[in-house]
């Protein structure tokens, strides 16, 4: 089921809000100074109270020692994040990475938390960003205040979302007094939609309870239990469309297209930069030009606010591999059974069904992939692509360097016989992907099933997901 496309106007105020939350102190006092850390390279990096910030110039302090910097030379200045008690935050790792903890200080040498009563910590230098997550409720409340009541398309919107997040009441509420003041065919077709999951749900719930007395009869042992996906969410089409962005190659880009006036919005924004033309005349053909050169300048001006306004038309190059090479050709049709990484049987590893040629699923596992780990590694190796765990898994047991661990049912997805071809196109597919690895500004953390569930005694060891 494909969601429909969210209006730029809602995707930016989606991610403005989230990007607001992620950094705001939670009290109005308690940041009285913007605490950054500068990624200078990919192992050089240094934290600080922001002094001075310009367009191409940084100067931060720290211990009364003041440091500067060149911006257009360096490869992200990141926000801190302030907290005032232990709050629940993704901690996005520099290798690719991703955890979950309830946070307790987000510093310039390492980002504290707490795993039940018991303090632990990650060295800053393994550490991209952290981003706090903001409960549901709280985005559902600011997303509706921001929409007026006139707005048909976003009140559309926001109904698409909530459908996203498999909020169906929710959704049905939002749709009943929209269908009703509009009459708009999209809102009268997901009303519908809508009305199918939520009975749908209700059916299961009252086939379980009709159930209960004959299932009562069967041994523990006789009982396969249903995989419930009810609370799964797929990528939306705003987050998949903000990954494709970030997944732009100039050398083999995909069609792009961007509004006139969205790119002179840009030139508004930015008007300071001597990157921005001077000339209305010139401002006019870059908005009304090749659309990659307003890529290339959002990119330049590090104008990441911009980005939810770069509409991605089709795949980019290392997204359409993934896809073709890797997840329709050997990933799903061999490890996305019920059995195997298509149910909780997979540990960190889910993998979603879909129909062949779905971008929003495939986007969703490609993601699951690059931020899946086995033990301390990563799944995907991008020093050594062929030796990434990913494909290792995928060979027979006695060719691989890291070979699958045993299970009933595995077979090598490249064959007994390695199928070479499959191998090197996903060994081209990883190293297709953008370098230096960006972290997506999707708050996503993929399921995983290894964990127990919430308010189990595990809870003092691990985080719940």
């Amino acid at each position: 089921m494909t969601a429909l496309l969210l209006p730029l106007s809602l995707i930016v105020t989606i991610l403005s809000w989230q990007g607001e939350s992620a950094t705001a102190p939670t009290q109005a006092d308690a940041k009285p100074a913007r605490r950054v850390h500068v990624i200078v390279d990919r192992k050089t990096g240094a934290g600080g109270a922001v002094v001075t910030e310009e367009e191409a110039r940084l100067v931060i302090e720290r211990d009364g020692k003041r440091t500067e910097f060149n911006k257009d030379l360096v490869i992200d200045v990141i926000d801190l994040v302030d907290v005032t008690s232990p709050a629940p935050a993704l901690v996005y790792l520099r290798d690719g990475g991703v955890r979950r903890v309830q946070l307790v200080a987000d510093d310039f040498d390492e980002v504290r938390h707490v795993i039940g009563d018991s303090p632990r910590s990650i060295p800053r230098a393994e550490v991209y960003r952290v981003v706090l997550v903001r409960p549901f409720d709280d985005q559902y409340k600011a997303l509706r205040e921001s929409i007026e009541p006139d707005d048909y398309a976003r009140r559309l919107a926001l109904c698409d979302w909530l459908v996203a997040q498999r909020k169906y009441a929710l959704a049905e509420q939002e749709l009943v007094p929209l269908v009703e003041a509009s009459k708009l065919p999209e809102a009268v077709a997901l009303l519908k939609r809508v009305r199918s999951q939520l009975k749908l749900h209700a059916g299961k719930t009252s086939g379980a309870t009709d159930r209960t007395n004959a299932d009562t009869k069967k041994k523990a042992e006789d009982v396969t239990p249903v995989f419930d996906r009810s609370g799964l969410r797929l990528l939306s089409d705003a987050e998949v469309n903000l990954i494709r962005v970030y997944e732009i190659d100039f050398d083999r880009p995909p069609r792009i297209a961007i509004a006139a006036a969205d790119a002179r919005q840009l030139f508004a924004d930015h008007a300071s930069s001597p990157r921005v033309p001077r000339d209305p005349a010139e401002q006019t053909a870059l908005a009304e030009g090749d659309p990659l050169r307003l890529v290339r300048l959002a990119f330049d001006l590090k104008a990441r606010d911009f980005y939810p306004r770069i509409r991605v038309l089709t795949e980019p190059e290392s997204m359409l591999r993934f896809r073709r090479d890797v997840h329709d050709s050997w990933l799903i049709p061999n490890c996305a059974t019920s059995g195997c990484h298509g149910g909780p049987d997979g540990g960190s590893l889910f993998l979603h069904e879909g129909e062949r040629g779905n971008t929003q699923v495939a986007t969703t596992n490609m993601l699951h992939v690059l931020l899946g780990r086995t033990g301390d590694r990563p799944l995907v190796d991008f020093s050594d692509a062929a030796r990434s765990p990913l494909l290792q898994y995928a060979l027979p047991r006695d060719e691989a360097a890291t070979p699958h661990p045993p299970v009933p049912g595995w077979k090598p997805a490249f064959g007994k016989r390695v199928n070479e071809a499959k191998f090197a196109a996903s060994v081209a597919w990883i190293r297709s992907l953008y370098q230096p690895r960006p972290t997506y500004p999707v708050e996503y953390a993929p399921p995983d099933f290894r964990l127990p569930p919430a308010g189990s005694d595990a809870d003092q060891d691990e985080p719940s997901r």
